[in-house]
């Protein structure tokens, strides 16, 4: 599976975000948007799972257009956890998780087995099992962040979308959220598509890096070809060194002295 957009633009008013934006992700992979504040990373995000409209371009789920599936046919496919979400803190997590069941579900049914089965799966692929009878509100940041991926994995998408998932988090809790994602996409192949600000979490998980600038992107590529001292300097106007070091999957970045 893929989801391929091509001449992408959005805007707000006479204002455009996104203009001629080509992207491509797939199931498999993990795929990481990075650039500064304000660049156009979570439109393109929201425009890739029809939670945005578009002025121009297309954008194909297997060569079909994504604008001809049904809401419940799409949310089969592509998860959505977008940077700001809330439940009633009464709510217990094993409930909040049955909600991803919904496209499976009709209207007047309850759970059956298969979504128990599910559901059962997503609370332990999560790590969030033993806190299946908990309200959401006694539960940590990190704990909740794990909740809520849970909940999207019980749709069993192909892709699952994450925009900025380690924001509000401390460092502990954003590293296990990370873990977690490149577990899921090894052991389910499931792909990932997040947008990321933190370089170094990008250059870890990701299997590609997009670069957007000022609604355009920049590059495109393995975070070895894209993560470099030019694209810092061009991009977050930072300058830096990528080191290299022997027997470490991703590398480092140095910054400059501040003086």
């Amino acid at each position: 599976m893929e989801i391929n957009a091509q001449g992408l633009e959005i805007g707000y008013g006479e204002f455009v975000a996104v203009e001629n934006m080509d992207i491509t992700v797939k199931k498999g992979e993990i795929t990481t948007i990075i650039g500064p504040n304000g660049s156009g990373k979570s439109t393109v995000l929201k425009a890739l799972t029809r939670l945005l409209k578009y002025r121009k371009g297309v954008v194909h789920l297997d060569e079909r257009d994504l604008l001809t599936f049904e809401s419940k046919e799409l949310a089969r496919r592509v998860g959505v956890l977008p940077q700001r979400h809330s439940a009633p803190p009464d709510f217990k997590v094993k409930d909040l998780v049955g909600y991803g069941r919904m496209p499976y579900q009709k209207w007047y049914s309850r759970a059956g087995d298969e979504d128990k089965k599910v559901i059962e799966w997503a609370l332990k692929a999560t790590g969030t099992w033993e806190l299946r009878d908990k309200s959401i509100n006694e539960c940590s940041g990190g704990e909740s962040q794990r909740v809520w991926i849970a909940t999207v994995l019980t749709q069993q998408p192909e892709i699952l979308f994450l925009d900025e998932p380690t924001t509000y988090l401390d460092i502990s809790h954003q590293l296990e959220t990370m873990r977690l994602v490149r577990k899921l996409n090894r052991e389910s192949g499931i792909g990932v598509v997040m947008v990321l600000h933190d370089l170094s979490q990008a250059l870890e998980v990701s299997d590609r890096i997009v670069v957007i600038k000022d609604g355009r992107k920049y590059s495109e590529g393995t975070p070895d070809e894209v993560i470099t001292s030019q694209m810092m300097l061009e991009v977050y106007g930072v300058d830096c060194d990528i080191i290299h070091i022997p027997g470490r999957r991703a590398p480092l970045i140095a910054y400059r002295e501040i003086s």
